[in-house]
C-alpha cells in the first residue's frame, strides 16, 4: 500500500508541474478550436492528385487577337438621388473673394492648379444640406449633363446656395446668381 501511494504521489506530482506550465498552451488551443473550426477540419479534407498535362500543353497561340476599343468606354448617366432648387452663383480664384489661399479649397485641392493641368471648371462651393466634400452634383438646366463635384464651402450664412469656380472674372461676372435645379448624385 505505501508503495501504491508513493506512485500515486510521483503521478500527480508530475501532473501538476506539467498543468501549471502548460495550461495557458492548452487553453489558446482550446480556443483556437472553438473560434476557428475550420483550420481543424482541414486536416481532414483530401486533396485530389493534379493530372498531368500533356507537354504541348506548355505552348502558348494566339488564337485570335481581340478587337480593342476606342478611347474610354462609355458610363451610363446616373439617375440624382436628390432634385432641389437652389440659387447658383460663380467666384474667382482672388482674396476678395476667397481667404488669404485663394487657390486652396476647402478639401485642400489646389483648383489653380487642376485648371491648368485639365482645363475644366467643375468644382463648386457649397453649405447645402451639409453635402461631403466629392459629392457629385448636376445643374441640368444650366449645363446639361457636366458633373460637378463639391470640394469647398461658403460662408455659414449661405445655406441654400452653391458657387461654381471659374478661372475668369469676367465668365463669373457674367454668370451672376440664377435659381435653377441641382441633382444630387
Amino acid at each position: 500500500m505505501k508503495k501504491v501511494r508513493k506512485t500515486y504521489r510521483k503521478i500527480t506530482k508530475k501532473t501538476k508541474l506539467f498543468m501549471n506550465k502548460y495550461w495557458p498552451i492548452l487553453m489558446v488551443l482550446f480556443m483556437l478550436n472553438l473560434c476557428f473550426p475550420q483550420y481543424t477540419l482541414a486536416n481532414n479534407i483530401e486533396v485530389m492528385p493534379v493530372p498531368q498535362l500533356p507537354i504541348e500543353a506548355g505552348r502558348i497561340e494566339v488564337i485570335k487577337k481581340l478587337p480593342q476599343p476606342d478611347g474610354l468606354p462609355k458610363i451610363a448617366i446616373k439617375d440624382p438621388r436628390w432634385i432641389v432648387n437652389i440659387s447658383v452663383s460663380a467666384y474667382n480664384s482672388l482674396p476678395a473673394q476667397t481667404d488669404s489661399t485663394p487657390c486652396i479649397t476647402a478639401s485642400g485641392l489646389d483648383v489653380c492648379a487642376r485648371y491648368e493641368k485639365l482645363n475644366d471648371e467643375d468644382i463648386i462651393a457649397t453649405n447645402f444640406w451639409g453635402l461631403p466634400f466629392g459629392t457629385k452634383v448636376r445643374f441640368p438646366k444650366l449645363f446639361g449633363d457636366k458633373i460637378f463635384t463639391i470640394e469647398d464651402r461658403m460662408n455659414v450664412r449661405y445655406y441654400q446656395t452653391a458657387d461654381i469656380w471659374m478661372s475668369e472674372y469676367s465668365d463669373a461676372k457674367a454668370f451672376g446668381r440664377q435659381w435653377t435645379v441641382m441633382e444630387i448624385l
